[in-house]
């Protein structure tokens, strides 16, 4: 599973406590009682084995009953809980409005230019670094097999979590949960709207689902491929403006990236 993504998945397994933590994977989570934790959504929510997680979110989709999301062990669950008790929490529906009136991919090239220009604004010219295009660099030989679902497991272990937890949203669309579990908004990480019209656009052309999404990872499993190389590079410079870590803190080039489209049937994200 690790591939190209080794160095990555090292850093998300080190020194971390959201979402993808490593404490408790493959036993059940000291300290934790799932029960409480499920009680903190105000959504239903529940409760796997890690190791079952993708049959029983297929099991929940087919049902239609909300949008199911495989979220992860009990940190994750304990960041939704966090996100869905802030004071200024956005209206699920203002969001979704708002998503619709922005064009993607050009309303994420517009927002990182904002960032840039703001960013500029507040430091000396000197105090700062040159922006820094990613690296196309060369097509690789060989392809190595990129993550599949990441949220029901240990990243560095592979040991599945147990518990896991999977969390039904009052949605019809995948596209849609980013605004009912008020994600995003922090660090690089989009604000919830920009995630919405991505994920949107990506069901439209690529028939992008969202599987998992934890505190700082998302998990899209995809019906349909880019179909030349051209597409897939195109592609990955609309996913590096989306999410740059996986690239300048894992594949390290747009070319590796993506190679790995015209693979592989699951996208990976993840922001630092």
């Amino acid at each position: 599973m690790k591939g190209l993504f080794g160095g990555l998945f090292a850093l998300l397994g080190t020194g971390r406590g959201r979402a993808q933590g490593t404490a408790g994977a493959g036993g059940a989570e000291p300290g934790f009682d799932p029960e409480q934790l499920k009680a903190m959504i105000a959504y239903p929510v529940e409760v796997v084995d890690g190791a079952k997680a993708l049959a029983r979110w297929e099991q929940l989709r087919a049902q239609g009953k909300g949008y199911p999301v495989v979220v992860g062990d009990a940190d994750a669950m304990s960041f939704f809980a966090e996100a869905a008790s802030f004071d200024d929490r956005e209206d699920p529906q203002a969001i979704l409005a708002r998503a619709s009136g922005l064009a993607w991919p050009q309303a994420m090239y517009d927002a990182r230019r904002r960032e840039r220009e703001a960013f500029a604004a507040e430091y000396a010219p000197g105090d700062i670094e040159e922006e820094v295009e990613a690296d196309v660099g060369e097509w690789p030989a060989t392809v190595a097999d990129g993550p599949e679902l990441t949220t029901s497991e240990d990243i560095l272990t592979g040991k599945p979590y147990r518990p896991c937890f999977i969390v039904i949203f009052p949605a019809r669309h995948g596209w849609e949960v980013p605004a009912y579990a008020n994600w995003g908004g922090w660090n690089a990480n989009p604000e919830p709207a920009l995630h919405v019209a991505a994920l949107k656009s990506w069901h439209e052309r690529y028939g992008a689902e969202l599987v998992g999404m934890s505190g700082d990872v998302m998990n899209l499993r995809i019906a349909g491929r880019p179909a030349t190389r051209e597409e897939a590079l195109r592609l990955a410079r609309e996913h590096y403006a989306y999410c740059a870590d996986i690239v300048d803190q894992g594949v390290g080039t747009l070319s590796a990236l993506a190679a790995t489209y015209l693979k592989s049937r699951w996208w990976f994200f993840w922001w630092d």
